[in-house]
Formats: structure tokens, sequence, C-alpha cells
């Protein structure tokens, strides 16, 4: 049974090349309009990009603006409470004062210890409760940057159509000798974008054949062959990075 090699390349440098792959058209008419269609597609995926990403900056600043007024509202209230506990000392140190001529100086430093107690406490309180909220805020950033890093994504592979063949370039150096009958199964809009050619050079003139699967999505790239293998996409790759960036978050705080 044929399994499934399944993976997204989402970074790495790679030179863009836009210019699709050529076809053969019956007239020179029928070429013009084939390119003025794909401009249009062109122009319409770029504007997309542009109000995706104009979006995604908006969702970004609302998310910092409300983090910082609740990191306001937490060093607010603490630092009232602590004026509140100052005053009140003061107060309790006046009246355990004139107490302690009467009833001994002990007596009086222990009140006033317990107040000092208090405060230390309020205030360390106050600092846990920022700390959590200044981790949590780092939390959404993340999952707010990998969202962006997967529109952009989608977006990009419309417009920079040479991105798919570098990604089947990289899942075919992972085919060694033994893989026979190679299926390389992509997106249905990105199939024409594919230059069969260059990957000749990755399994040594094997039998490879290339094929159009609405199911997967733009960034996904499925090579079946005769032996077993390993399982990806372009979520599963996001969320390896987003694990790994939150791990970060988490050692740091």
């Amino acid at each position: 049974m044929s399994k499934v090699i399944k993976a997204s390349q989402v970074t790495g440098k790679f030179k863009i090349n836009q210019n699709p792959k050529t076809l053969s058209f019956k007239n020179n008419s029928d070429q013009k309009e084939a390119q003025s269609d794909s401009e249009k597609k062109k122009s319409r995926a770029i504007k997309k990009q542009k109000k995706i990403l104009s979006q995604a900056e908006k969702d970004a600043q609302k998310i910092i603006k409300e983090a910082e007024k609740k990191a306001e509202a937490v060093i607010e209230k603490a630092e009232a409470e602590k004026e509140k506990i100052l005053v009140e000392k003061d107060e309790i140190y006046k009246q355990t004062k004139s107490k302690a001529r009467k009833e001994g100086l002990a007596e009086a430093e222990a009140e006033i210890e317990k107040k000092e107690k208090q405060l230390t406490d309020l205030i360390s309180s106050f600092e846990e409760e920022f700390a959590r909220e200044k981790s949590r805020i780092r939390k959404d950033v993340i999952e707010l940057a990998v969202k962006i890093a997967s529109i952009v994504i989608d977006v990009k592979l419309e417009t920079e159509h040479d991105m798919i063949n570098n990604i089947i370039s990289d899942m075919l150096r992972k085919v060694d000798d033994n893989h026979r009958d190679i299926v390389v199964r992509v997106h249905p809009q990105l199939l024409p974008y594919i230059e069969e050619n260059r990957f000749y050079q990755h399994i040594n003139q094997k039998n490879i054949e290339f094929v159009s699967d609405p199911e997967l999505r733009k960034g996904d790239c499925v090579v079946e062959t005769n032996l077993g293998g390993k399982e990806g996409s372009l979520d599963h790759k996001l969320d390896l990075i987003k694990n790994e960036l939150l791990k970060e978050v988490e050692q740091h705080d």
C-alpha cells in the first residue's frame, strides 16, 4: 500500500520567479487574452494581500492596546493600594507611638511590622498578576503572528508561483533510490506552474507524475511512492513554529 509523504516549506530563502509554466496557444489573440486574465488575477491577489495585511496590523494594534490598558490598570491599582496602606501605616504609627508610652514599645512595633508585611504581600501579588498578564500578551502576539504568516503564505502562492516548485524540490530531496512510481499532488491552481523538468535531477529519471488535489491547501505538497514516509502540512509546520516560540516565552517568564 502506498504511504504518503506530505510537507510544506514555510522557511528558507528562495529566488522568486513569477513567470508561470509556458503553455501553448492556438493564436496570438488567445495568448494575449490568457495573459490579460493572468494579470487580472495577479492584481486581485495583490489587492487581497494588502487588504489582509492591513487588517492583520489593525488586529495586532488592538491586542497590544488592550494589553497595555490592562497592564496600566494593574499598576494603578497596586499603587493606589500601596498609598492606602502607607497612610494607614503612618496613622497607626502615630497612634501606637502614643499607645507605646502606656503599653510598651514592643506591641507598637509588632503592629507596624504587621502592616509592613501586608504591604509587601500586596505588592508581591500585584507583581505576580502583572507577570501573568505580560506572559498572556506575548502568547496572544505569537498566535496572531502565526495566523498572519499562514494568510501571507496563501496569498503569496497566488502571485509568486515558483514557491510551489521550491516546496516540491525540498520534498523530493527526501526520496531515495528505493522509491518508485512517484506521484506528486498539489492544489489545482498551482499545477500549471510546476516546472517538471527541474525535478528529474532529484529522482534519477524515475517515473514521476504531477496531479491536482482540491483537498490540499495551496502550501501543501503530497508525494506518494511505493514505500513509506512522513506526513506533514502547512498547518503542521506553523504549529511547530508556534510551539517553539511559546516554549521560549515560558522559559523567560
